[in-house]
Parts: structure tokens; C-alpha cells; sequence
């Protein structure tokens, strides 16, 4: 923070010269040389938004009870009210990006704000201008406006950021008597088909996977705003790590302690990665299980890899040991890994997968009975000249 400078009040209008993205926040540097974030990289509080300023003459009708005069744009207090019925004009317009039916508009003449949207109830109507003969409207900007209105079809992932979670309802609105009984949960990365933009926020229908679909929204509307629903990139991988320590295994991308599903990744554990995401520096990736692994930006991914695993096709192999050979849960001799299992001398067996680590190759092997585990490949043997035929002919 720079004590010099005083600031920003609330409601003020910045014109923005150049943009960052971090995470969910995007850090704006105005033309003055200071810098700002639109969303609060500690709380996700949302401090500014991005609207167009235009300039022009419309004439306005209150049409609700009663309509507060602002000292500027999103301000809280109220500099007096304008009653229904009241016309007036207005020659400045702010209007969010986001949420293109919300407006605050300048009173003419005067030094107050109005807004046209509260809460998703129109407040003003434009008033008709009347048509002339010499007046054509064109066709297109008839078209641009229909097509304005309609929803945004589609695929994107979003995911949850609201620490209490969100309850679905069954179409497009904030009303409380729409809620469904289905809910969303902080972390859980769910499909939209279809958005629409709403006063200071967009609409999105969530399938879930249940099959059932409702309705949530990206930002909580009201004076404390914040982001509810987040858009994010789902990478799908398959890749391979290792464990470097004991990581607890989550069902959603959320590192809460609500998340957690009991059981932990052990060190040395061999894990396969299907999905990959990052939300605000965090790290979320989803296993070939369906659980999740989350590292916060502070304290860095505990793996190592990606490394070189192999599919074998079941190559049939033969135990080359001295003695009797323990199977392991995963490629490492850490002792959580050792099994009861043992493999004998001569023993005949299946190699499924091969991993290369730490200069050591391991092999995981099966046995017809159901006998399967991991060994170091010293101690097996594969049989070459059965391998080295294609499959189809064996």
C-alpha cells in the first residue's frame, strides 16, 4: 500500500491501462501510475468491477414507489428520492460488463446517480421517443437486440469459492422460495450448459451428476458482493507421481477439513493423475479414484514426477530370486508398502506396468490367482521370445 496516496472512494469511475491476472484476481494499474485488484486475493470480496461509460441523452420514468438519489455510482447513502411517475433525463451511463440490465444513470443538470435495476426489479423505464416519417430503424440493431437477451449455450466448468456452499434453484432468479434441495459445496467442480447475464451477475444452469440440473449465480448480489462461482480450466492428463509425504485425500478441490475423505496418500505411493486445475495460486488434482489432492500456493506440490510409467500388455515373466520375493503396495521399499504376499523362485507371473525411479526400475507383476503387487525388475526375468510376438498372434 502507498500511504501517499488517499483512497479510491466508492462509486468512483478509473479508467484502466493495463491488466494482470492472478488467480481470480486481476490487478489493474490506472493511468495515474497506481495499481488496484478487482477481486481481494485474501477474502475473494469483490472491490471493483468493469463497466463502459456512455455518454448521450435518454429520457427516464421512475416506475417503482420510490427511487434513491446516489452521490455516485454504487454509493450506500441517499441524497434525497424520486417518486413515481417522475421524468427526468440522464446523459451519463455506467454500466456493469457483467450483468448488462443494471445501470446507473446521471440525472441531468444535476449531481446525482440513479439505478435502473435493484436487487433484479426494474426501477426506471426509457421513455418512447416518438417516430418520425424521416425515421428508418434499421433491421440489424432490431436483430441486436433480440439476440442480446437470449442465453449463452455451451460447455464450461466452474467451481464452487463460497465457503457456505450454494443452493440450486429451479430457474433464473435470487428469489428464496425458487431454492431447490440440491446444493453445491465449496470446492466441487460442476459443468454449466447454459448462461445468462443478470443485474450485477450471470446465471448458470448446473447439471449435477445425479442428472438433475438448477439454477445458481457467479456473484452474491447486495453491498458485501463477493464471487460465489468461479470459471476455471480443467486440464485432462494422464500422468503419473510420486508421493514425497503423507497427503490427505479430499473429495472436492477444497483444502477444508470437511473435505477430507479419511484416508491419506502414503510417501512413496504411486498416483495417477486424470485432471488438473489452479484457483488463486491453489493446485487441485483429481486421481484416476475420483479424489482429490489440493496444495495451497504456500507450501508447494509434495510430488515428484511426472514420471515414465508403462503399460506391459501382460508380458509373462518368470521370479529370478535367490529366495522368496515380497510383493509391495506401490514401487518403493518404505515399510507400508511391504505385503504378505511372496512370490517364489521360478514362480510364473504377468507384468502389467514398469516404473523407472531413482535409478531403479520396478515392475508390477500379477498372478492368475489374483496375486498382484510390485517388485524390482532385477528379480524377474521376462520371457523375450513370447513378448517380442504381437499380441493377436500368440
Amino acid at each position: 500500500k502507498d500511504p501517499t496516496k488517499s483512497k479510491r472512494p466508492m462509486g468512483s469511475v478509473l479508467e484502466i491501462c493495463e491488466r494482470r491476472r492472478c488467480g481470480w484476481t486481476k490487478w489493474l494499474r490506472v493511468c495515474e501510475g497506481e495499481w488496484l485488484f478487482d477481486i481481494s486475493p485474501k477474502d475473494r470480496k469483490v472491490r471493483m468491477v468493469e463497466v463502459e461509460l456512455l455518454k448521450g441523452s435518454w429520457d427516464f420514468e421512475v416506475c417503482a414507489a420510490e427511487v434513491k438519489l446516489l452521490p455516485t455510482p454504487g454509493a450506500k447513502g441517499s441524497n434525497g428520492l424520486m417518486k413515481l411517475g417522475d421524468c427526468f433525463t440522464a446523459d451519463e451511463k455506467v454500466r456493469p460488463v457483467v450483468g448488462r440490465n443494471g445501470a446507473f444513470l446521471h440525472v441531468a443538470g444535476t449531481e446525482h446517480w440513479v439505478c435502473d435495476w435493484v436487487a433484479g426489479c426494474q426501477q426506471l423505464r426509457r421513455l418512447e421517443i416518438k417516430q418520425t416519417q424521416d425515421e428508418v430503424v434499421s433491421p440489424l440493431v432490431i436483430q441486436t437486440v433480440v439476440e442480446d437477451e437470449e442465453a449463452e449455450v455451451g460447455e464450461w466448468r466452474y467451481i464452487v469459492l463460497d465457503p457456505k456452499g450454494v443452493t440450486l434453484r429451479s430457474h433464473a432468479t435470487y428469489d428464496k422460495a425458487a431454492k431447490l434441495k440440491e446444493r453445491l459445496e465449496e470446492g466441487e467442480v460442476v459443468e454449466v450448459l447454459e448462461r445468462r447475464e443478470g443485474p450485477d451477475t450471470v446465471f448458470l444452469r448446473v447439471e449435477i451428476p445425479s442428472g438433475t440440473s438448477g439454477w445458481a449465480f457467479t456473484t452474491q448480489p447486495g453491498p458485501g458482493s463477493f464471487l460465489r462461482l468461479l470459471e476455471v480450466e480443467v486440464k485432462t492428463c494422464h500422468l503419473y507421481f510420486q508421493a514425497l509425504k503423507r497427503t490427505a485425500l479430499r473429495k472436492r478441490c477444497s483444502y477444508v477439513d470437511s473435505a477430507k475423505v479419511g484416508r491419506m496418500v502414503e510417501k512413496g505411493q504411486l498416483l495417477h493423475v486424470v485432471r488438473r486445475l489452479e484457483v488463486g495460486g491453489t493446485t487441485g488434482l483429481q486421481l484416476d479414484t475420483a479424489e482429490w489432492l489440493v496444495f495451497p500456493k504456500d507450501q508447494g506440490i509434495s510430488l515428484e514426477g511426472p514420471l515414465e510409467v508403462r503399460k506391459m500388455h501382460n508380458e509373462e515373466a518368470e521370479v529370478r530370486a535367490d529366495e522368496a520375493v515380497a510383493l509391495r503396495k506401490g514401487p518403493t521399499e518404505l515399510p507400508w508398502a511391504l505385503t504378505k504376499k511372496v512370490l517364489l523362485p521360478g514362480s510364473k507371473v504377468l507384468a502389467i506396468r514398469r516404473a523407472h525411479l531413482h535409478g531403479e526400475m520396478w515392475m508390477e507383476v500379477m498372478q492368475l490367482g489374483g496375486l498382484s503387487g510390485w517388485m524390482l525388475a532385477s528379480d524377474l526375468q521376462l520371457d523375450f521370445c513370447i513378448s517380442s510376438l504381437p499380441r493377436r498372434n500368440r
